[in-house]
């Protein structure tokens, strides 16, 4: 088997369970952004809170700090007040807001909460200033995800890592360590637990089937051979590192396979179903072909609609497709209208209506056909469209 075939039967069992388990982080999308895990972190780290663990949470914050900086490493118990979105730049500065701020009278843990350990345009050497203010001993904390080192530059090197994962690891043994606290307060308990499963690396125990799953994927791919390679750590090690590569080398030509149908839509758009839609829209006319969206919805060209008297329409059009269409399927399926005994094929443009009624229907054209061009005399684009601007 090719390289092709061991990416396209690999990915699917290397993904997440079909059957996910319930997690309140899942169910409430929670956790998305910085900001919703530095609430949860100041939570544990602050004393007296609702957890009912009282100091244990900053005493366990401490002692991975401590394991980190060394033997040498003065760093008091506490307690610590904690705070939280600390602008840490001197006066007259642009502001630099830390995620977390531990104090007492000798010491300030400056820290800043973020998915990688990377400083991401903070300046360390301004959070450390403000650690060390008034002659006070001070140390700089990423708290992330995921530890890359390499990320890490601009004075960040010398910033000490703490992750999720072992801060987490770490606390929840000693809470199972407590005696009774699981019973005593079972809410907060399940709350911890659950967010260990979410953001701790080995929080999610993968299934004997989904094992079994992989193993039928391996044989199918032709990888099986690897099994008799020895020493079983080093082939495990030489798999990853092949599928890693392979797999980086499809996302990155992905991305520019995309970049060029966003291109030769855009072109089309402008040159041809521009024209194709003239006088023929009920919502108005198109004065605006524009692709400027960024992130997920890069993925969109979109046609903006003005009414014939020159008010602005209430309705545009969207050409939607790949990452982008998947986005708006999975986070707003009630507006996507498939015909019958139709499924979703991302091979396929999507063709959406905003406005006061939004749907989105597949296209019949596929991005290979985009990627190829789209000639003067094809009007599958404009009637998909004018029949989304019927039922307005």
């Amino acid at each position: 088997m090719d390289d092709y075939d061991l990416i396209t039967e690999l990915l699917p069992v290397l993904g997440r369970s079909s059957h996910e388990a319930f997690n309140v982080f899942n169910v409430m999308h929670h956790g998305t952004h910085e900001k919703q895990l530095s609430n949860i972190f100041r939570w544990i780290l602050d004393i007296g809170g609702s957890h009912r663990f009282e100091t244990l949470g900053q005493r366990v914050f401490l002692s991975l700090i401590r394991e980190r900086l060394g033997p040498s490493a003065d760093l008091p118990d506490g307690p610590y007040s904690v705070r939280q979105e600390v602008n840490t730049a001197e006066s007259g500065h642009r502001l630099d807001i830390a995620d977390l701020v531990l104090e007492n009278d000798s010491t300030v843990v400056v820290v800043e909460n973020y998915e990688t350990s990377d400083g991401h345009g903070h300046s360390y050497n301004s959070y450390l200033k403000y650690g060390q203010r008034d002659g006070k001993f001070g140390v700089v904390v990423l708290l992330c995800a995921s530890e890359y080192t390499y990320l890490q530059s601009d004075g960040w090197e010398r910033a000490t890592v703490i992750t999720y994962e072992s801060f987490l690891d770490r606390l929840v043994d000693e809470l199972n360590k407590e005696r009774n606290y699981a019973q005593l307060h079972a809410e907060q308990y399940s709350f911890l637990i659950q967010m260990h499963r979410k953001f701790a690396a080995k929080g999610d125990e993968v299934s004997d089937s989904e094992f079994l799953a992989f193993i039928d994927a391996m044989c199918v791919s032709g990888e099986a051979r690897r099994y008799r390679e020895r020493p079983s750590d080093v082939a495990a090690e030489k798999f990853a590192s092949d599928v890693a590569e392979r797999a980086r080398e499809r996302f990155e030509g992905g991305r520019e396979v995309l970049k060029r149908v966003k291109d030769r839509l855009k072109i089309y758009a402008r040159s041809t179903l521009h024209s194709q839609l003239d006088g023929k829209l009920r919502a108005g006319s198109v004065r605006e072909i524009r692709a400027n969206y960024v992130g997920i919805y890069q993925w969109i060209v979109e046609l903006v609609v003005t009414a014939d008297d020159g008010a602005t329409s209430a309705q545009n059009f969207e050409i939607r497709f790949g990452p982008t269409a998947w986005n708006y399927v999975e986070n707003e399926s009630d507006s996507l209208s498939l015909g019958d005994g139709e499924t979703v094929d991302y091979s396929k443009l999507f063709i959406a209506s905003t406005g006061n009624r939004r749907i989105m229907r597949q296209s019949q054209v596929s991005l290979l056909e985009v990627l190829h061009g789209l000639s003067a005399d094809d009007y599958r684009l404009r009637d998909e469209i004018l029949a989304l601007d019927a039922t307005r």
